[in-house]
């Protein structure tokens, strides 16, 4: 198998990478960060979207292994002690695999992808949008920003709004409004909303002064009246151990029970 290494290397020694390499290549793996089958994600959930991202044109050929090394490895199913015992049974049935589907924000010619969340934020200014799903007019919404996300990242950006925490295995998307201003002149819908699959939803507006947040990365400076939503055809497949349950890693990630 060719294995890349994407290291968080504020928590991995240079020497603990060294010998990282030298377990790869001893269990009759290659070595290879430009085209790899496999992608070792060593860190915490921020280095795994990193990972995701540098890989985004290749990722039908790429299962990701998060190892846990970070604060939170809600992606992470590995122990960095388990990495010899991953190169032993790569490809076997002691692992399976999952795929989830990439938000798509298209604006003028350009498009971005995000595992988590997409969002659109006026720091400067109350913004203004009128929201349309399916081409049909929802609200015209006031307030801090709007925010669609994945299943697997509605518990992240869009947990902390008093948004819905999905099911991953549920192909749909959410669109959640940040600090909305409703009074008795302006309403907006004021609660998330869950949308499925085939839904497209799209933004309109001054955004002049817009900064989109995706994942963690940020564009400025972006000048355009019409943002367009969807979940995209790229995915992210992520090695899990055979025994993964959700509900155990939910509780663990967020109530703190073991």
């Amino acid at each position: 198998m060719k294995i890349g290494l994407f290291i968080k290397h504020e928590v991995v020694s240079k020497e603990l990478e060294e010998s990282l390499i030298q377990k790869v290549l001893s269990s009759g793996h290659q070595i290879d960060d430009e085209n790899p089958e496999y992608v070792f994600s060593i860190g915490g959930d921020g280095t795994f979207l990193k990972a995701v991202h540098k890989y985004l044109n290749k990722l039908d050929r790429i299962t990701f292994v998060c190892i846990n090394k970070g604060n939170l490895g809600y992606f992470s199913d590995f122990a960095l002690e388990e990495f010899d015992e991953i190169l032993a049974k790569l490809g076997s049935s002691d692992f399976v695999t999952n795929s989830y589907s990439l938000l798509k924000a298209k604006m003028n010619n350009e498009e971005i992808y995000a595992v988590n969340e997409i969002r659109i934020e006026n720091p400067f200014h109350t913004l203004i949008s009128d929201v349309y799903i399916d081409d049909e007019h929802l609200e015209t919404f006031r307030g801090n920003g709007l925010m669609l996300c994945t299943a697997i990242g509605s518990t992240a950006y869009n947990k902390s709004l008093g948004g819905s925490v999905i099911d991953p295995s549920l192909n749909v998307m959410e669109l959640s409004e940040i600090a909305p201003i409703n009074n008795r002149l302006f309403t907006s819908l004021g609660s998330p909303i869950v949308l499925s699959s085939e839904r497209k939803v799209t933004f309109k507006g001054d955004f002049t002064n817009v900064i989109i947040g995706y994942d963690y990365l940020i564009k400025k400076d972006y000048n355009s009246n019409e943002i367009t939503f969807s979940l995209s055809n790229k995915k992210v497949t992520i090695l899990n151990k055979k025994n993964h349950r959700y509900i155990k890693k939910l509780s663990e990630s967020f109530v703190g029970r073991k």
